[in-house]
């Protein structure tokens, strides 16, 4: 088997990649889809997005993929980077 055919075979594993992962709290998605959306509306990667609001591009995708792992300052910067913010609200 050549080096290619063990590379494309090993791209395919079992098992979800890290980037790939979405969180289980509701929120934490629909604040994600938010800004997936506001992101593409702006004509922005992810990459351009981590640049432009000084964070990771892992920190990006893990926003945009609803996982709770993100600190609320990281969140901020790039919730502000995209014109958003957050307004708490109670809930009912």
């Amino acid at each position: 088997m050549s080096n290619r055919q063990k590379s494309i075979i090993s791209n395919f594993s079992e098992r979800p990649r890290k980037h790939a992962r979405t969180g289980d709290d509701p929120d934490a998605l629909a604040l994600g889809d938010t800004a997936r959306s506001a992101r593409i509306q702006a004509g922005l990667t992810q990459d351009q997005l981590a640049l432009t609001s000084g964070v990771g591009r892992d920190t990006i995708m893990a926003i945009e993929n609803g996982r709770g792992s993100v600190g609320l300052g990281k969140a901020l910067r790039v919730l502000k980077a995209l014109g958003l913010r957050i307004v708490p609200q109670e809930r009912s």
